[in-house]
């Protein structure tokens, strides 16, 4: 198997209009590729089908239930890695993000740079993985 760059990872960001503003200049500011964006959670399952996503960024707020859709994402045998963003940062909703399969979490007033080093030290690690 190949090894991919940084800028051969790709990122899938699901969220509403607002969020999806920001994920995508996270994701930008880690020099990554946006295969896809996503407003709800239909749409977030066939992206991740379809376009086969390294990391995955996730609104808590996802329309169609966020928890959800990443069960079924991380469910998968090769499943990327998933960033919920979303709540302030509660040990439960940390844990509940956790349960259902997310690699990290970050808190709802997360700025792009944050989200940047989170989801470069997610396609990282899928790096080395690969």
């Amino acid at each position: 198997m190949t090894r991919r760059t940084t800028r051969e990872i790709r990122v899938v960001i699901a969220a509403g209009e607002a969020m999806r503003d920001v994920f995508r200049d996270g994701v930008g500011l880690a020099g990554l590729e946006v295969a896809a964006e996503c407003g709800d959670s239909s749409e977030l399952l066939a992206a991740v089908a379809s376009e086969q996503p390294d990391v995955v960024v996730v609104d808590r707020e996802l329309r169609g239930g966020s928890l959800v859709a990443l069960a079924a994402i991380t469910a998968e045998r090769r499943a990327p890695k998933v960033l919920m963003i979303g709540g302030r940062g509660a040990r439960a909703e940390i844990h509940a993000a956790r349960l259902a399969g997310a690699s990290d979490c970050l808190p709802v007033d997360v700025d792009a740079e944050a989200l940047a080093t989170a989801v470069a030290a997610l396609a990282r690690n899928e790096k080395e993985a690969s």
